[in-house]
């Protein structure tokens, strides 16, 4: 693997060049995931504030989503700073903002027959940020220990009026496929409460497997909840019948190994 470098007195860089979280895009059939910049603030707020669950009750473990606008937004913005400390060998976290691809988006349909994407491939070069997408939730990944257990955990949320279109599945898939295609995990965990089914069946849907339960708070920190705990080994992964379009992957994995 190259070493991670950048040129001396040269303001012409890219920002893509001196911080590599911002030059990954993994591409899925309809949806385009990439580290949330300053710019996609507005459009994280937007969809952060117009509500995000379904659910009678919250599905998060901390209640962020129940906060005034005002709030949210306090809390969320530094939230997302935070995690960019977060890019060493062992420890790393990606707030991937989860953009739909515009409708004529390579003719495909919603099911992404006729899709096939490889590493570096297609559409590469055309610049990581590309117009007419919009943001519609988020994707987290991120690890610990990551050179000895190879583990990457997640989370994710999508606005409340684009949920149901099958987005929830592609995007943690299109997470899986780059993480063990082209990053190197061995396995990947999650977890929800017991009574979340939409988000046990994209888990279970995907291959993982229930490795245990536990009691823990609710997000409002009132009562108890039994929460199911994933794990996923990269060999029993279910694989859609699509494959992901990725850029900037080697890059950031030499800036990440320090």
């Amino acid at each position: 693997m190259a070493r991670f470098s950048i040129r001396t007195d040269d303001p012409a860089q890219s920002l893509e060049e001196i911080w590599p979280p911002f030059g990954l895009r993994v591409e899925t059939p309809r949806l385009a995931l990439r580290v949330l910049r300053e710019d996609d603030f507005p459009a994280y707020v937007a969809a952060a504030t117009s509500g995000v669950t379904h659910t009678e009750r919250n599905p998060f473990a901390h209640a962020w989503n129940d906060k005034p606008p005002e709030e949210l937004l306090r809390a969320s913005l530094p939230w997302v700073w935070s995690h960019r400390a977060k890019v060493g060998p062992e420890t790393w976290s990606l707030m991937l903002g989860v953009f739909l691809k515009p409708d004529d988006d390579g003719g495909l349909d919603s099911a992404g027959r006729g899709w096939s994407g490889r590493d570096g491939a297609g559409s590469a070069g055309a610049g990581v940020v590309r117009s007419g997408e919009r943001l519609i939730g988020m994707q987290d990944c991120g690890a610990q220990h990551w050179t000895v257990l190879r583990t990457v955990a997640s989370g994710s949320w999508l606005r409340a009026d684009q949920q149901g279109h099958g987005y929830g599945r592609e995007m943690r898939a299109g997470m899986l496929l780059w993480a063990v295609d082209h990053f190197g995990a061995a396995y990947a965990t999650s977890g929800a409460y017991e009574w979340n089914e939409r988000s046990r069946r994209v888990s279970l849907g995907l291959g993982y497997q229930v490795v245990g339960r536990r009691l823990v708070p609710d997000a409002h920190g009132e009562q108890a909840e039994w929460q199911e705990e994933y794990r996923l080994a990269a060999e029993d992964l279910v694989r859609p019948d699509w494959s992901v379009q990725v850029e900037g992957s080697e890059r950031l994995r030499e800036f990440l190994a320090g």
